[in-house]
């Protein structure tokens, strides 16, 4: 595909879809479905786009019919969109549900200058059946599971940043490895990333979702870029709810990378203060299930 530079993305990220009345994981979630539409309508004429990313937990129990919606969602794009899946997402149904011509999960995408490396950080949450393939866990315990590339995973990784002919990668993944919100830090995955980066020099950054909180910060010497969510959105340092919204990026010919947040005001969703028990889930005193049973204490 031929592209003039620079390369321009959108990431949305942790949309979090829900079909036939289905009630949300977790408690404080958003419409996800009129969050996508409001996202829709403020990105405006997207003609200009190269690339729309989608980086996990594209449906919120990962059941095929939320996968229907969310195709049905991202086909009303003109450009391509490429999807990788994150601990919400079941890997056949994430994988058989986007047949639309313009849907795909391709590990990696080639434009211009650029190879975009497409990783999937619920690699190392997978078991082997009796026939030796690797599938999902059973039940949804892997719905909080922070990220693990396992051990095959980073060197496929390895490999399409190796072989690629593209001067500059950038990879997209579900799990930000180094970040610095207690709920989600996990040293073994950071370790597995520091690692891998270490002699990857094509690697210009990162770009990734599931902690909710849109962010940017340093990782292996490269920006790590961290986009809004659809299903609930936070601002730690004030303590705030933010409405739902996503990142664009500008990737250069001289492998400069560039990101703005967006987020879509609306009175839906205010920018009011969050209380003491979701703020004791982020710093990683308490876990959901405890945030789950102190709300249902709070509405008896």
């Amino acid at each position: 595909m031929f592209v003039t530079l620079p390369v321009r993305v959108l990431q949305l990220s942790d949309t979090h879809f829900l079909s036939g009345g289905a009630v949300a994981e977790g408690m404080g979630a958003y419409d996800t479905s009129a969050a996508f539409e409001a996202v829709f309508g403020h990105i405006g004429d997207h003609d200009h786009l190269d690339l729309v990313v989608v980086t996990g937990d594209v449906a919120d129990h990962g059941t095929a019919p939320e996968y229907e919606v969310a195709a049905q969602a991202f086909s009303q794009f003109r450009v391509p969109v490429n999807l990788c899946p994150g601990n919400h997402d079941f890997e056949v149904p994430f994988q058989t549900g986007f047949d639309a011509p313009n849907l795909t999960t391709e590990r990696i995408v080639e434009l211009g200058n650029w190879a975009f490396v497409f990783a999937d950080s619920n690699a190392g949450q997978m078991i082997a059946d009796s026939n030796g393939t690797l599938i999902d866990p059973p039940g949804e315990d892997r719905l909080h599971a922070n990220g693990s590339l396992g051990v095959d995973e980073p060197a496929r990784i390895r490999t399409m940043c190796e072989q690629t002919e593209a001067a500059h990668v950038f990879i997209w993944v579900h799990h930000p490895p180094g970040d610095t919100v207690a709920l989600v830090a996990d040293n073994t995955y950071t370790t597995e990333w520091t690692q891998l980066l270490a002699d990857l020099p094509k690697v210009r950054g990162i770009g990734a979702g599931h902690t909710h909180v849109p962010s940017k910060y340093e990782f292996m010497d490269r920006p790590l870029y961290v986009s809004p969510a659809f299903k609930n959105n936070f601002d730690l340092e004030n303590e705030t709810w933010l409405p739902p919204g996503y990142r664009t990026y500008e990737f250069g010919a001289d492998g400069s990378v560039t990101s703005e947040v967006h987020l879509v005001d609306d009175d839906r969703w205010p920018r009011r203060r969050f209380g003491r028990a979701i703020a004791s889930l982020f710093r990683g005193e308490i876990t959901h299930e405890q945030l789950a049973e102190i709300a249902a204490r709070k509405q008896k």
